[in-house]
């Protein structure tokens, strides 16, 4: 058994953490980024709101809002539910984050493989913001009965994941098994 000082061990060349640890802070900092969102989508006070900002669709939110700034969660009437994160996988952690409006409730989970987290040059430094790739599985569910009503899945790189990101998900999703036409929906007698 050989005996090695202390400053011998210190002075190793690798210094890298766990790639667990660089999912843990890239979600944590994820779910700070989503969290911040619907912040700003709550932060109105409650007097400047009125009643028909509620039920908007997705058409009077485009002409409703800014014009560089795009569509906001506020525009739709998103209200955040829960952003938990789960490290119950050896293989995937994941955030996963729960909004609903008044006409349905949505699922998103942002899971990151522990692949991707892997140095691939053990000379470079890395860091969570290496972590390039992130899987999304995108669900809607009925407000009334909670069954699936659609869902989304996609590959998508982390850094493109912002507010106008999300909401054009949103949109998609609702566009693609969207109920729109339900509330135009009349009887002629």
């Amino acid at each position: 058994m050989k005996i090695r000082k202390f400053i011998e061990f210190v002075n190793e060349e690798v210094f890298n953490d766990t790639p667990e640890s660089y999912v843990d802070i890239a979600l944590k900092q994820l779910k700070k980024k989503i969290d911040k969102m619907f912040e700003d989508a709550e932060a109105s006070p409650e007097g400047e709101e009125d009643e028909g900002s509620k039920n908007k669709s997705v058409k009077q939110a485009k002409a409703d809002s800014k014009g560089d700034s795009g569509v906001t969660f506020k525009d739709l009437g998103v209200r955040l539910e829960s952003s938990e994160i789960s490290k119950y996988s050896k293989m995937y952690d994941n955030l996963v984050v729960k909004f609903s409006d008044d006409n349905a409730t949505y699922n998103l989970l942002l899971m990151i493989d522990i692949k991707d987290a892997i140095p691939k040059d053990a000379e470079q430094d890395f860091s969570y913001e290496d972590i390039e790739k992130c899987y999304i599985k995108f669900k809607k569910y009925d407000i009334d009965t909670f069954d699936v009503v659609g869902q989304l899945t996609k590959t998508v790189v982390i850094k493109d994941i912002n507010e106008e990101f999300l909401v054009n998900l949103k949109i998609e999703l609702d566009d693609m098994f969207g109920d729109e036409d339900k509330e135009e929906f009349e009887i002629e007698t």
